[in-house]
């Protein structure tokens, strides 16, 4: 099976087994001091050579991705015992990537786009979780959920993967069955990796 038909089988599987990780990632970046930052991004899709993932540019990690585009994403289904690293370039996407896929947003997401562009830009400090909360409902009671739109800082984002490495915890009594994937012009070249 090609790799990305198999990563695509063991999302769907993983979302069989709700599991809590099927439709997130681990998301890294490097910040301007050299230091690994990782956080949970939802993904929105798995295509052939590419993950998308959806971000506001008043986040840190949009301007860690604008001076260093090279990112890892890591995927961990406990379900299934796998694990998926993903290496390769961001790219900012078009804006209809955003604007196709705003109506499927939650409420509470759309509000936190308009939250970034008028209250506090996200990973902000603010006085208390409680002042947060409070700024956040007022905003939700000044703006009708039908009057939101796209904001300008909500982006997709493309990563042009060129590595996945796979990783089959399951094997029981057998070592752990470890595969990097290297992207070339003529596909995904599979090598056997020690676990």
């Amino acid at each position: 099976m090609h790799i990305i038909e198999q990563l695509q089988s063991d999302q769907m599987a993983a979302n069989g087994q709700q599991d809590p990780n099927a439709n997130v990632c681990f998301f890294s970046t490097v910040d301007a001091t050299g230091s690994p930052q990782v956080r949970t991004l939802v993904l929105r899709q798995i295509a052939e050579t590419t993950i998308t993932l959806f971000i506001n540019t008043s986040s840190p990690k949009w301007q860690q991705l604008v001076k260093q585009p090279r990112c890892q994403a890591l995927l961990w289904y406990p379900s299934l015992q796998i694990q998926y690293r993903l290496s390769g370039i961001a790219e900012a996407l078009a804006s209809d990537a955003i604007q196709d896929n705003w109506q499927k947003r939650p409420l509470r997401a759309k509000l936190l786009d308009y939250f970034y562009d008028r209250t506090a830009p996200q990973s902000s400090p603010m006085t208390s979780r409680a002042g947060l909360l409070e700024q956040f409902e007022a905003l939700s009671q000044r703006v009708a959920p039908e009057d939101l739109k796209p904001s300008s800082a909500a982006i997709g984002l493309s990563v042009q993967l060129d590595q996945i490495e796979r990783l089959d915890l399951s094997q029981n009594d057998l070592p752990h069955e470890r595969t990097l994937f290297e992207r070339s012009e003529n596909g995904w070249i599979a090598t056997a990796l020690v676990p």
